[in-house]
């Protein structure tokens, strides 16, 4: 085992919720069974998926307001000066990248004939750009394996902080909407009719698509108590098809189990595991099998919480959107609560967390599972002491 840790110093995030920590917790708190539906059609009103609350002159100026924004939220959190931020391995984690540009620019190019259907090709652009943002000496990588881009992205800059070949990292994860991914999801048919979030739920009819920013900075070192450190992960292929998960969940179990190997842990040393739970058919079966398989041997059952149901599913984005949310909530004392959840699938051999998990103070650890299209399937654990 390696004598270095992965210390997360610094989270942010920009999502449907608000922009700031206080902002965005606080609202994560004040939602219940009562008045989530209530929120949902309020704010679907205006856009059918769980959208930023402000305007912009452009796509490429919301782009770039996202990431500036968590970019300097993470470094300002750390306490970075100029010389460490030079430090920085930069890591980004997304399905759609710039794709949102692209449309825009490939719309104005086919109105006017004017200047280039499509701006950029390829994503290296948004790596340049946040070398020079952190004025990084080193080159970015940028992770697209479907859903689990940002969370393998997180995995391997922490093996190489454990490792000593890097001291810090800046890792992204940035999903913004775009017409693409919204037609593909709903050619796919898996787009929620009912507007309603409800995972490993018998009424849940489907995915709702969000967008969302966040940035969480890594060093070898803590910079107070509640830093979370990387304990270890698991990242699997599952050869079952394309766009599906083997039903039976046992690449899923796999997984998470291979994680806790990874940490030498045992279940009962986790306090929560944050499911992947996308409210899609397959989702809703695969993973609660692998969940179940899990408990099984492990004779153990430990809460499991959602956090889709306040942010959507940001896809690529979704495990560094889905880690600074938790983290953000651990600092207030409290972790979320699944919302939408009201009777079971005959899968699910567990109720999710219906109430805030009081935290305040004392240690945690923390099983974060991201399942992709293509099979790939990550687990990864995070702690406090």
């Amino acid at each position: 085992m390696s004598s270095k840790k992965a210390y997360i110093t610094g989270a942010s995030l920009w999502c449907n919720l608000g922009k700031t920590p206080n902002e965005i917790t606080r609202t994560v708190h004040s939602l219940n069974a009562q008045n989530y539906e209530t929120f949902l059609q309020e704010h679907f009103a205006q856009k059918p998926y769980y959208h930023l609350l402000e305007s912009f002159e452009s796509e490429e100026k919301k782009l770039y307001a996202c990431i500036d924004y968590v970019v300097h939220e993470a470094i300002q959190k750390a306490g970075l000066n100029e010389e460490e931020q030079a430090e920085l391995a930069i890591f980004i984690g997304s399905t759609a990248m710039g794709i949102s540009l692209n449309e825009e620019s490939y719309t104005r190019y086919s109105l006017s004939k004017e200047g280039k259907a499509f701006e950029h090709i390829g994503y290296g652009y948004l790596g340049t750009y946040l070398e020079t943002l952190t004025h990084s000496q080193h080159k970015a990588l940028l992770f697209s394996t479907a859903c689990t881009s940002s969370v393998n992205a997180l995995a391997y800059a922490s093996r190489m902080i454990e490792q000593g070949v890097i001291s810090k990292a800046l890792v992204l994860g940035i999903e913004l909407f775009n017409q693409t991914t919204f037609n593909g999801f709903s050619s796919l048919m898996l787009l929620s009719q009912s507007k309603m979030y409800r995972p490993f739920d018998e009424k849940s009819d489907g995915i709702i698509l969000g967008e969302a920013c966040s940035a969480l900075l890594l060093e070898s070192k803590p910079r107070t108590k509640e830093d979370f450190y990387y304990k270890g992960s698991k990242n699997i292929c599952d050869i079952y098809s394309e766009t599906t998960s083997n039903p039976s969940g046992e690449p899923i179990f796999k997984t998470m189990d291979g994680a806790l190997k990874a940490a030498h842990l045992d279940l009962k040393a986790i306090d929560l595991i944050k499911a992947h739970a996308t409210g899609s058919e397959n989702n809703n079966t695969s993973e609660a099998n692998a969940l179940t398989l899990l408990f099984e041997k492990y004779a153990t059952h430990p809460p499991v919480t959602a956090l889709k149901p306040f942010i959507g599913h940001t896809l690529g984005a979704s495990g560094c959107n889905e880690i600074a949310l938790m983290l953000l909530c651990a600092k207030e004392g409290f972790l979320p609560h699944t919302l939408g959840f009201e009777k079971g699938t005959k899968e699910a051999s567990f109720t999710p967390m219906q109430e805030p998990f009081t935290c305040e103070d004392i240690p945690l650890t923390i099983l974060f599972n991201f399942v992709a299209f293509g099979g790939n399937t990550t687990s990864l654990i995070l702690a406090r002491e």
